[in-house]
């Protein structure tokens, strides 16, 4: 399993990116999770907001994660609520190729690209990013 977290301020493309690596990497035969960090109260609704374009791009599951150690798996079986202790423990709820994670920025267990709200970088960019960061 290949994980990498997309951090960076409010605006900066991170779940843009997200949803564009797994679009590319989904056509490509891989299978992709995804674990998005929220400091908003936990809902369980598939069908709005980030984790819902997440799941349109083709990831399976999404993982919504509050602060407080709990968090909602989204995925193709249905929607449930689990508990958590530290960030990689809910790895062990992604049976995935590549696991992009959105936010965490106080984890640095895993690689990470900082996005900025000042420098977009496209699909090809960020796929280049990731073979320096995952070499073969």
């Amino acid at each position: 399993m290949r994980v990498v977290a997309l951090i960076g301020h409010s605006g900066s493309g991170k779940t843009t990116a997200i949803v564009a690596l797994t679009s590319y990497f989904v056509a490509r035969g891989k299978k992709i999770g995804a674990i998005k960090h929220t400091h908003h109260v936990l809902n369980e609704d598939v069908h709005r907001g980030d984790t819902a374009r997440i799941r349109r791009a083709g990831a399976d599951p999404v993982i919504l994660a509050g602060n407080g150690g709990e968090a909602v798996v989204f995925s193709s079986s249905g929607t449930r609520r689990i508990q958590y202790s530290e960030p990689p423990d809910l790895l062990a709820q992604v049976p995935a190729d590549i696991v992009f994670v959105e936010g965490f920025k106080g984890y640095e267990g895993w690689p990470r690209i900082e996005l900025t709200v000042d420098e977009r970088h496209s699909t090809a960019e960020l796929v280049e990013i990731l073979g320096r960061i995952w070499p073969a």
